[in-house]
């Protein structure tokens, strides 16, 4: 499922001019594409009143796309494998399993589309692949 929503990214991708093709350099396109979604959001009293902003659900998709390619370029660099654990509360959620590490691309991407810059995926992916290489 997963490769799949990786697969969407890169078509995702091609529709804004830029070409994931699961290098570890591609993530810095995951990141610029994460700012252009982020940026379209309007954030001030009168960008709302004449833009709509995404939905819940839009978000949620986009994160899982491009959660789902972030994994997938682990995996393929690390290893490792997806699953769906238990978490708090009875739900559900899907982890990324490499190296003895447990991390969640996804949750990544989300909180990178709703918090801005700060939650910068190539960083992420940085400090990870690190740990990684140890």
């Amino acid at each position: 499922m997963m490769a799949a929503y990786a697969e969407d990214a890169v078509d995702y991708a091609k529709k804004l001019k830029r070409n994931l093709d699961y290098s570890e350099a591609s993530i810095e396109e995951i990141e610029k594409i994460c700012t252009l979604l982020y940026s379209a959001v309007p954030r001030t009293f009168f960008k709302k009143l004449f833009r709509k902003a995404p939905s819940d659900e839009t978000i949620l998709q986009m994160s899982k796309m491009l959660g789902g390619y972030l994994g997938e370029v682990i995996i393929k660099h690390y290893g490792g494998s997806w699953d769906i654990e238990d978490f708090m509360n009875g739900g559900n959620t899907i982890v990324l399993n490499t190296g003895g590490i447990k991390a969640f691309p996804i949750g990544k991407v989300y909180k990178r589309l709703t918090n801005g810059p700060e939650d910068n995926v190539a960083h992420f992916y940085q400090f990870l692949t690190e740990d990684l290489k140890k």
